[in-house]
């Protein structure tokens, strides 16, 4: 059977919090065919906020446009997502990380980049606003979001950077690298990897690999090399050119999480140029940055 994992983990942030968003309805993930969201992994990757007016050195960022989204419990900050850099306000992540069943209110997220390793000393920031999309389901597409924080990210100081997105979808066989986390142990560093990826046709995709919930919103893309494909705390990542600082797709599910040269699942960004452009903040953002 699939099995989903994105419920148990946000329950268990909703229990810390101890809030909920008023109105919100609770959706059940459906079970099937081994597919896993690959959300948060809450035994391995908490961090302490040592500092919150320290900053890193200006080019200790390999990835200045990905930055953390997270959640304060009891004190900690605790790693649920990645987050793309597009403004100076704004940042894109996946929906199914930040509107799961049940909520995490937005008051209690937080956002923290600038260095490629999540501990130390950081500068976190706080989530305003969010907008997923609303025509997103678990599984059925659209697995996209637009989050607005404050204070906004400085963009010419060397710490943090916006990324262009490309509104052309990647080409059958395209090489690219996904940008995330992943899964570690309790006690080890943190530090932002760079992993290789080819797009695959969504048909091979469908009829060779069994990806049934594809989408026209999402693309499949293949695990090349190393021990470890997409995994927990990945969900959000850019599938991106890094050398040409042009993003593709986020992260959005994977069969079993982290398995080594194994397809996953990520929403099309191009697709969505348009809404991305309507929801994000209207006070004094930098123009999103489109290549065709």
């Amino acid at each position: 059977m699939w099995l989903s994992f994105l419920w148990l983990a946000t329950l268990y942030v909703m229990a810390m919090a101890n809030t909920t968003d008023s109105g919100s309805s609770t959706t059940r993930i459906p079970i099937e065919d081994n597919i896993i969201l690959p959300t948060q992994q809450f035994t391995s990757d908490i961090t302490t906020l040592n500092s919150t007016t320290a900053k890193p050195a200006i080019g200790y960022n390999s990835f200045p446009y990905v930055v953390s989204i997270g959640a304060m419990v009891n004190g900690y900050y605790k790693h649920l997502c990645v987050g793309v850099i597009i403004s100076n306000k704004n940042l894109l992540s996946v929906s199914h990380c930040i509107k799961p069943p049940k909520p995490v209110h937005q008051g209690k997220l937080h956002v923290i980049g600038g260095s490629d390793r999540l501990n130390g000393k950081i500068e976190p920031r706080f989530v305003v606003k969010i907008k997923t999309h609303p025509s997103f389901k678990v599984l059925k597409g659209y697995d996209i979001a637009v989050v607005e924080v404050s204070p906004e990210f400085p963009l010419n100081d060397g710490r943090f950077k916006s990324l262009s997105f490309n509104l052309n979808p990647p080409s059958d066989g395209f090489e690219a690298s996904m940008v995330g986390w992943g899964r570690v142990k309790i006690g080890e560093m943190k530090v932002l990897k760079q992993t290789p990826f080819r797009i695959i046709g969504n048909q091979k995709c469908i009829h060779s690999h069994r990806f049934v919930y594809l989408r026209n919103t999402d693309f499949c893309a293949v695990h090349l090399k190393g021990s470890q494909g997409a995994c927990d705390g990945d969900s959000g990542a850019p599938l991106m050119d890094v050398e040409k600082e042009q993003l593709f797709g986020l992260l959005s599910y994977g069969r079993n999480a982290c398995q080594p040269l194994m397809p996953y699942a990520f929403t099309r960004v191009g697709i969505f140029s348009d809404w991305i452009e309507e929801n994000m903040s209207s006070e004094g953002y930098m123009k999103i940055g489109k290549t065709k």
